[in-house]
């Protein structure tokens, strides 16, 4: 009888696409572990590059500087320091708010009306009169009657703001109020603060001298005012001159002393709990998709690998393709081991052999005794020898209801082990001469496969065929 020569193993692509769907606990865990660690290590990276960054000091820059570039930069900080001020304070002050062209003005004209006369020939005592108007005048301009404004208008500025919008003047015995309203609904409260408070103060000034405080007029305008549209311009002008000359200095620098400006716009930012220009490291989703990827196209990868450059049986139809030999059947075994979500593994398999017939391994065993009885009786055979490559690997109750089932069709079963390794398995072998080979997908070695079936041609024993076990 000739010997098997050894064939090539193609690879079935079928076969390929359902070992990776079956590796979807590794294709998980990779992709996982993958997608943490290389989003980890950008992390790392870009924290690392920040704090190098940082260490270099504002102090270290300034040593390595030279006396005249650090004048520069003085003056520099000097300049941008001004415009920051003009800049604040445009955004910030209450009166620069203010539209200079509908400007809301609330005056009120009063007259200090003193009892103090003047008589040769009695005895007289000081005039009293300049010393209310000036009572007045502080007590308007101080910061207790804009506090009282404040809280009694409720409105929406400081007491810094505040003192801008007073205009205060003095003529002989009268008191022109001014006052620009930032908030015109508030126009009648903030008449009612000031008249009120003025009118307590006439009482508590009275023991200055005696004098009634008379309110000769009260308006509510809106005018044009272009003292104010000109302050907004120079300061403005100011601005845009500083900036200017602040561009022409840095366009003269190195990138040292930009940097030593640079950063003294981080330590202010720092200073006011304002975020730093420069971007904290975060988790990047760009990273994590990538690393999962990676891990998911590794496991494709390294499972492809395995199919291709494996030396064990991964299919039963290869018993035909490259020996030859007739394949009796497959039995199912059952997995005895619990894995972790098996329930999505049956279903997998169920999507795998939705074309074909589920049969139990009973169901299975019967089918495999019974053809290899009919071979049997074809070749009046009625005793068989079983062994395999990995036959000490077999399941035993397989093995059992397997003999079981060929006693019951009276074919006597003589079994051993690979007959490539042991003596005495090969001299029953051929002493019964019709073998039949178990091997197991997944288990039984390609080579070793080769090995016994030539060894039984060259011994002239008939193979009846290989029943598989996947």
């Amino acid at each position: 009888m000739e010997t098997q020569e050894k064939m090539e193993r193609e690879v079935s692509l079928a076969e390929l696409f359902w070992n990776i769907i079956f590796g979807w606990r590794q294709l998980v865990c990779f992709g996982i572990i993958f997608a943490v660690l290389l989003c980890g290590m950008k992390y790392f990276l870009d924290m690392r590059g920040n704090q190098s960054d940082q260490n270099i000091s504002a102090e270290e820059l300034e040593e390595e500087l030279p006396e005249d570039e650090m004048e520069q930069v003085t003056n520099a900080r000097n300049i941008k320091a001004r415009a920051e001020e003009y800049e604040k304070y445009l955004e910030t002050s209450a009166l620069m708010q203010i539209d200079p062209y509908a400007k809301r003005v609330l005056e009120l004209q009063y007259y200090v009306d003193s009892a103090y006369t003047f008589n040769y020939t009695q005895e007289t005592r000081n005039d009293y009169t300049n010393n209310l108007m000036n009572l007045y005048y502080n007590y308007i301009v101080g910061g207790e009657m804009s506090r009282n404004i404040i809280k009694a208008a409720k409105l929406s500025v400081d007491l810094a703001d505040i003192s801008e919008l007073w205009s205060v003047s003095l003529v002989g015995t009268s008191i022109s109020i001014k006052f620009t309203c930032p908030e015109e609904q508030k126009m009648d409260a903030i008449s009612d603060s000031i008249k009120e408070q003025l009118s307590r103060k006439e009482t508590e000034f009275q023991a200055i001298g005696t004098h009634t405080l008379n309110l000769l007029g009260e308006s509510q305008n809106v005018i044009a005012d272009t003292g104010l549209a000109d302050r907004k311009n120079t300061i403005s002008n100011n601005i845009a001159s500083l900036n200017t000359q602040l561009s022409n200095l840095k366009a003269n620098m190195s990138e040292q002393q930009i940097s030593l400006l640079d950063s003294d716009e981080e330590s202010e930012k720092e200073e006011e709990n304002v975020q730093p220009t420069i971007t904290k490291p975060r988790i990047s989703l760009k990273y994590l998709i990538v690393g999962g990827v990676l891990g998911v196209f590794l496991v494709c990868a390294w499972i492809a690998c395995k199919m291709v450059f494996t030396v064990k049986l991964q299919s039963p139809e290869e018993i035909r393709t490259l020996y030859g030999i007739r394949l009796l059947g497959e039995i199912s075994v059952s997995d005895r081991k619990k894995r972790f979500l098996s329930v999505i593994d049956e279903k997998l398999r169920a999507l795998k052999n939705r074309r074909r017939k589920s049969l139990a391994a009973e169901q299975q065993i019967k089918i495999v005794s019974a053809n290899i009885a009919l071979t049997c009786k074809q070749r009046n055979a009625d005793c068989v020898f079983v062994t395999g490559s990995e036959y000490e690997k077999v399941d035993p109750k397989i093995l059992g209801m397997l003999k079981e089932e060929l006693v019951s069709q009276h074919i006597q079963v003589k079994e051993g082990e690979n007959i490539f390794y042991d003596t005495n398995s090969l001299k029953r072998s051929a002493e019964i001469g019709n073998i039949l080979f178990i091997e197991q997908k997944g288990q039984s070695i390609y080579d070793e496969i080769y090995n016994e079936v030539n060894l039984a041609k060259e011994q002239n024993n008939s193979i009846l065929g290989i029943i598989v076990l996947v």
